[in-house]
């Protein structure tokens, strides 16, 4: 492959500047030891952040780590390490990864691994971690990790929300399941003041969760430029612009960056310019988790004249007037409304369509304010709980649109053996194909 093939093509300055936000995500890991901070393994879009940083515990983001691995295609190493300590490949590629780095690390009294990526990530001091209520790896990769990293105190919530059922108003239980959520909060700031030492400044915390709810509004603000024909703005670019809500909110920068990210779109909205020069389709990245080391197959859609304005993968909050949260002065009870309403937000328009479901709402309101012409799924096989229902959503989807095109690609997120790039791209050369075909019957 030429190395210009190699080097996916950026739509947005914004996108340029994250390997900044995660080179510096990974070396606060590294320095934190010098300046009296304690790391904590922590896992993204779990309720959790603003207490970090009000505690100004570090966090390392595993998740991160691993993709950062696996778009280096330098994961083997440690997926191997970690099979060779009876780990199996089929397990989340997230946390075998991670483990293997972590497995390594040990066995070199805490040195790094040789040649880690981007110098590596730090030993934590404390592991916090959320499931999400459906992330079964996010219970016991902590638990595997402290086998390993004995002396290193674990705590693991939950976070849970109302289950969708279509025959109950979700509404009657979210009081319940917001108490819940803030108990939860309430314990792992116990957790956290007793493995640093310190008390929660309540203050501080409060603040930290208002800046994170405008940065939320701004992210919102900034992707719905996207729905602009021609898109300023497209799936491939915000693989990477995620980054600092997914992994530095509550913080001054993630703001900022979403501030410039809202100005840059604008000013591209305004002069009309796109992601290709000839914008023929609109596609909906619609559920999956992405091959960190094939991102450049966004680029081989470009090249086909198919763009993504907008995804469900990593738009990982909403604008909080959208949520409609009760009034409250207690942060905790704040943060529970907000991740508890971000679930629910599709439960009534889902409730209205029989045989529809709160995921498949959310995708139908995406196709229709973003204007699609099609829908990609990407189905990796070791992350079973997040990609579960893939095929049922896409049936729902055929049943609301008729023949709308769908494609389902399948891969993983770490794991590159499961790859193979001629016949990814013979498959989206079919969907193209199939994407003209609708287009030319509906006139």
């Amino acid at each position: 492959m030429s190395e210009e093939k190699k080097t996916r093509q950026l739509a947005t300055e914004a996108a340029g500047k994250i390997p900044k936000f995660v080179r510096g995500n990974l070396s606060a890991t590294l320095r934190a030891k010098e300046e009296g901070k304690k790391v904590a393994y922590a896992f993204i879009a779990d309720g959790q952040d603003e207490i970090l940083r009000a505690m100004d515990i570090v966090p390392a983001w595993g998740e991160s780590y691993s993709g950062i691995c696996a778009a280096k295609r330098d994961a083997e190493r440690f997926l191997q390490k970690a099979e060779s300590n009876d780990f199996s490949r089929s397990l989340c590629t997230y946390a075998t990864c991670n483990l293997g780095f972590d497995i390594w690390r040990e066995e070199l009294d805490g040195q790094m691994p040789p040649d880690a990526p981007w110098g590596g990530m730090a030993r934590p001091d404390m592991i916090i971690g959320s499931a999400q209520q459906l992330c079964d790896p996010r219970f016991k990769w902590p638990q595997a990790t402290q086998y390993y990293l004995k002396d290193v105190p674990v705590f693991i919530g939950g976070m849970y929300y109302p289950p969708w059922d279509p025959n109950t108003d979700h509404k009657q239980q979210e009081k319940l399941y917001v108490r819940y959520a803030k108990e939860e909060l309430m314990a792992l700031v116990r957790f956290c003041e007793k493995h640093t030492g310190k008390k929660m400044d309540w203050d501080r915390l409060s603040q930290i969760v208002e800046l994170s709810d405008r940065t939320c509004d701004m992210f919102i603000d900034a992707y719905e430029l996207r729905k602009a024909i021609p898109t300023p703005m497209d799936t491939g670019d915000a693989m990477n612009t995620m980054v600092p809500i997914t992994f530095n909110l509550g913080t001054e920068e993630a703001y900022n960056f979403y501030k410039d990210l809202f100005d840059e779109l604008k000013g591209k909205v305004d002069r009309g310019e796109g992601v290709v020069e000839n914008e023929r389709f609109r596609l909906i990245w619609a559920a999956g988790l992405p091959s960190w080391f094939a991102l450049n197959d966004f680029q081989y859609f470009h090249n086909k004249g198919a763009v993504f304005p907008v995804e469900v993968t990593y738009r990982v909050c909403e604008r909080t007037d959208r949520l409609d949260l009760p009034r409250t002065d207690d942060p905790l009870e704040h943060i529970a409304w907000r991740w508890v309403r971000y679930w629910t937000n599709w439960y009534e328009k889902a409730r209205k369509r029989p045989g529809s479901l709160p995921k498949v709402e959310r995708i139908i309101e995406y196709i229709e304010d973003y204007r699609c012409d099609g829908a990609v799924f990407h189905s990796a096989f070791s992350c079973r709980s997040w990609h579960a229902g893939i095929i049922q959503q896409a049936q729902v989807l055929t049943k609301v649109y008729g023949d709308i095109p769908i494609l389902i690609l399948e891969g993983d997120i770490v794991d590159i053996s499961t790859y193979n790039e001629a016949d990814t791209h013979n498959r989206i050369n079919a969907f193209i194909e199939l994407l003209e075909k609708s287009r030319e019957k509906r006139g």
